[in-house]
Formats: structure tokens, C-alpha cells, sequence
């Protein structure tokens, strides 16, 4: 079943594994036509699989791992409750007597997999990350086809739970997987796309592109409907918006969005949403939320749809609700674990906050936003912010350790001047600015640097001008002077050196006197050009 799965023959997995349901009443066969079930698209029938295998299970693996597949079937099926089963099956993972087997391995998969498409990150997540002395699924089912999809779960976890480095770090083993087929080739170019989107690696994404062309129309089941979205979420986060749309239609087949997870069917709309929005088309947007109507409270699709609903009182010009709306969207997108989702309703809510003629309140958040989504590779997110805050000339802080490349000219000249030595007052009247304004270059020059004074600037960048010979110190006079051009305070050299405070002041003094230095960075200054010169 799993090989037609990955395969090209989805429905013939459904058939084989209802058959062997039919004659052998074995609770694992149903609980496998289930997951197939649910492949294809037909939800409810895989509800009614599961919880007849949930009845005729006499193991609590058997039981388990019926449970899981009513948790995934419930993923698309709105008229189940699917948080139940998931939580019985969990709790029995536990007793599981060994789950490096085949079939626990497939068991904590069906498991993963229905906590992500129920869009329960921190449950997934638990799960992926919760037996570290056995081996991922992955790798019990190495050799088989399905392996690449059970790493592509792990991997969609990390990406939707904003950890863009974590998931670009588990990308090499899912491309050399590639290779075993053409149709899970395609899957492994689309959750490229999505980590490269969201990492804001838009060349790198665009490439990814062909993938969509393999895809038949319409698609067949959870991989080519996959495939699609993937690409659309990518393109999304990488700005690509009105792409991102027709990728994202083309996962709909003759039954709409039904065939979908409720999540991929509730972040569909809101993309679409989005996208009518930025054409001042309310009615499309209108249509499009309408969609929704029949799932609207469903936990799993109430955050996202209430975000779609902040956006739509946005256009409207509604701003006080369209802020109630987005914090309470972003409050249970948090709930859940689902940093994506946290970070696009924050973007959101900045831009109905500015509108509110609350920048400060606005840009705060934001930067918040964009110091975490930095940690984490999430690229995507500092490029949004970005663009929500520049009409109101509001900048972010550059990336910390990036140092020139993320400095604009203007601030790379600043950063210049001072590392020549020029202080603040001079460096304002050689490039006609204001003092505040050179104080405000600098500090981004200091984030951009990862620094938080001149003399750690001096530390990370060099001098940039200074005598190449400084007058010779005494051999404690050069040891204190080493360690300040360091970034060293007092204390830190008197406890390095094991001598007093008073002993380091008046040894800074001296040195101060000696080579006629104005203040403590410039006795860095010399230091470090008189150093960067010998090397």
C-alpha cells in the first residue's frame, strides 16, 4: 500500500488495503486503509476505516495505531473530533513495546503526521523529538520509497514551526532520496521551495519551480496536491504573492478545496484572500472567505481563518477590529506551535497598528518579530517587516554578524570614520548630518557587527588608520592594553592580570599620556592599528 502511495497508483493502495480489511478483519488493515484513505482525499471514508479498526483492535499497538489514522483522518474530516484519538494513541506510544520496528516506526509517522496536518506543531513536534535512543522512521524504513515521505514529515515540522535552519539542516538526506522516483522528486523540489521561501533564498526557490509542471491536472492525491501547496506557501513567504495563487488553485481539483486538510484549506483561502486583498478586490476576497463559512469555529481552522478576517476588516478600514481579530489569531497560532503563522498574523497586525497611526507600538513588535525569526534563519520574515515599515520611515536593526554586507553606504561610512577615529561631532560636520542622526548610523553599524561599543567595533572590524609604530610599552602597560583593545573593562583586566583596579587605572593613564591618545578608544585605535599592521 505504502509503494502505491508513492507511487503512481494511489487508489490501488485504498483498494488493496480495504480488501485486506475486508478478509482478514485484522485492526491494522484497517487502520493502513485509513492512512490511504486519507492519501486520496476521501476523508470520511477513512474516519469510518478507523474507528471500525479502533473497534476490532485487541493490542494496544493495534489499537494505537488505529487511533492514529481516526487523528489523521479528523485532519480533513470536520465532523470528527480528531484531538481525542490523537491523545489516547500518544499516551499508549509510550507502552509500545518496540517501536524500531517496521510498524512502530509507521505508527509514530501516522502519528507526526496528524498532529502537523491538525496543525498542532508542539505536538508533532514532541513526537518527532520524543525517542531519541530509536532511530527516526526515516531511517527504520531506509531503502523503502515511503522513507523520503516520512523525512519530508520531520522536515515540514521544523519548517512550520518557524525552525528554518533546523529545517534546512535536515534537507541533505531528503535531496539524495530524490533520486528514487520522479514523483518524489517532485515532493523533495516543493519542500525545497518552502524552506528556501521562507529562508528568503528567492533565487534558490524559483528554481525549484519546474516541480509544479509534474504535476498532473488535476491532482491525484496528497502528494501532487502537496507538491502545489509547498510551492505556493514558499512563494508566498518570498513575496511572490499572485504566483503563489495560481500554484495554489492548481492543487484544487472538481471537488474544490474539499479534498484538503482543513489547515491546507484554511491557508489556501487566507493566501487567497491576501492576494485579492492587494487588488482592492473585496468581493473576490469576499468569495473566497465564504468558503470557510462551514468550518469557520473548527479549532484547527479558527486561527486562520480569523486572520483572514483581520485582513478583510483592514481593507475595510475597520482597524480597531481588525487588530482584536489578528492578536487573537497570533494568540492561538502561538497555542499551537505554528511560528509561521505567528509571524505572518504579526506582519499583519504591524500594518493595522500603522494604520491605528501606532508605529512605535507597531515597529516594536516587529523588531521583536524579526530578532527571533533571525535566530532562526526565517528570513522571509525581516524582508515583510521591512516593507511594512518603510512608508513610515521606521528601519530594523541589520542582521547581527553580518557586519558590511548588511550596512547601507552611508552607515559603512560612518563605520569607517570612527574606525579612523573621528569622533561623533567631527564625523557630523564632515558629512553635513545631524550628531543624532551619525549616533543613529552607528548603532546599526554596532548590530550590524554584533557589537555594543566603538571598541568592540575596533575588535570585530580593525582600525581603519593610526600610527603603524606606537611608543614601546612596559610588558604589564602592553598586557593591559591588549586586553582593553579586547573590549575589556577595568575589572575584567584587573581579575585576568591579578592585579588592583587602581593598578589597571593608572596603567591606563600612563598609556593615555605616552601615546597622546584622547580616551580609551583611541588607545584601542592605536592598538589595533599598530597590530593590523604587523599582521
Amino acid at each position: 500500500m505504502l509503494e502505491h502511495l508513492v507511487g503512481e497508483r494511489p487508489e490501488q493502495g485504498l483498494l488493496d488495503a480495504e480488501a485486506a480489511w475486508r478478509e482478514t478483519g485484522v485492526s491494522e488493515s484497517a487502520a493502513v486503509a485509513a492512512v490511504a484513505a486519507n492519501w486520496v482525499g476521501d476523508h470520511r471514508r477513512a474516519s469510518a476505516l478507523a474507528a471500525a479498526g479502533v473497534a476490532a483492535a485487541s493490542t494496544p499497538e493495534a489499537r494505537a495505531l488505529c487511533l492514529a489514522g481516526a487523528a489523521l483522518a479528523a485532519a480533513g474530516d470536520p465532523d470528527v473530533d480528531g484531538l481525542g484519538p490523537w491523545r489516547e494513541a500518544r499516551a499508549l506510544l509510550d507502552d509500545v513495546a518496540d517501536l524500531a520496528t517496521p510498524g512502530g516506526a509507521l505508527l509514530r509517522y501516522v502519528l507526526a503526521e496528524a498532529a502537523l496536518t491538525g496543525a498542532r506543531l508542539d505536538d508533532a513536534a514532541e513526537v518527532d523529538g520524543a525517542f531519541a535512543v530509536v532511530p527516526p522512521p526515516d531511517e527504520v524504513w531506509v531503502g523503502h520509497p515511503f522513507a523520503t515521505m516520512m523525512a519530508i514529515c520531520r522536515l515540514r515540522i521544523a519548517a512550520f514551526s518557524g525552525r528554518i535552519d533546523a529545517a534546512q539542516d535536515l534537507l541533505p538526506p531528503v535531496l539524495e532520496a530524490a533520486a528514487v522516483s520522479e514523483r518524489l522528486a517532485g515532493v523533495v523540489g516543493s519542500v525545497v521551495g518552502v524552506v528556501r521561501g521562507k529562508a528568503d533564498d528567492h533565487a534558490a526557490l524559483l528554481a525549484t519551480l519546474e516541480v509544479a509542471d509534474r504535476v498532473p491536472a488535476p491532482p491525484r492525491d496528497f502528494v501532487d496536491r502537496g507538491v502545489l501547496r509547498l510551492l505556493g506557501y514558499g512563494l508566498m513567504a518570498a513575496g511572490e504573492t499572485a504566483l503563489a495563487a495560481k500554484v495554489i488553485l492548481r492543487a484544487a481539483d472538481e471537488h474544490g478545496l474539499e479534498r484538503s486538510t482543513l489547515i491546507d484549506r484554511a491557508l489556501s483561502i487566507d493566501l487567497l484572500v491576501a492576494v485579492a486583498l492587494e487588488g482592492d478586490d473585496l468581493v473576490s476576497a469576499d468569495t473566497w472567505l465564504a468558503l470557510l463559512d462551514p468550518v469557520l469555529d473548527h479549532p484547527v481552522v479558527a486561527p486562520t481563518a480569523t486572520r483572514a478576517w483581520g485582513r478583510r476588516h483592514l481593507a475595510a478600514g475597520d482597524v480597531d477590529l481588525a487588530i482584536e481579530f489578528l492578536t487573537t489569531s497570533i494568540e492561538l497560532c502561538a497555542e499551537r506551535g505554528s511560528q509561521t503563522e505567528v509571524a505572518d498574523g504579526e506582519i499583519v497586525l504591524a500594518r493595522a497598528r500603522i494604520a491605528a497611526r501606532d508605529v512605535g507600538s507597531a515597529s516594536r513588535r516587529l523588531r521583536a518579530l524579526v530578532e527571533d525569526s533571525d535566530r532562526s534563519g526565517y528570513g522571509a520574515v525581516r524582508r515583510a517587516a521591512e516593507e511594512v515599515l518603510a512608508p513610515s520611515g521606521r528601519r530594523l536593526p541589520p542582521v547581527a554578524g553580518k557586519e558590511w554586507s548588511v550596512l547601507s553606504a552611508r552607515e559603512a561610512e560612518v563605520a569607517r570614520l570612527v574606525l579612523a577615529g573621528r569622533e561623533v561631532d567631527e564625523i557630523a560636520a564632515d558629512l553635513f548630518l545631524a550628531p543624532s542622526t551619525v549616533r543613529a548610523h552607528l548603532s546599526r553599524v554596532f548590530h550590524a557587527f554584533g557589537v555594543a561599543n566603538r571598541i568592540g567595533l575596533l575588535a570585530a572590524a580593525g582600525a581603519r588608520s593610526g600610527p603603524a609604530e606606537a611608543p614601546a610599552l612596559s610588558p604589564r602597560q602592553a598586557d593591559v592594553v591588549g586586553l582593553l583593545a579586547g573590549g575589556r573593562s577595568n575589572q575584567q583586566i584587573a581579575e585576568a592580570l591579578g592585579i588592583s583596579v587602581k593598578g589597571v587605572e593608572k596603567h591606563v593613564g600612563d598609556v593615555r599620556l605616552r601615546w597622546a591618545a584622547r580616551s580609551r578608544f583611541d588607545i584601542a585605535r592605536i592598538w589595533w592599528s599598530a597590530n593590523t599592521s604587523e599582521a
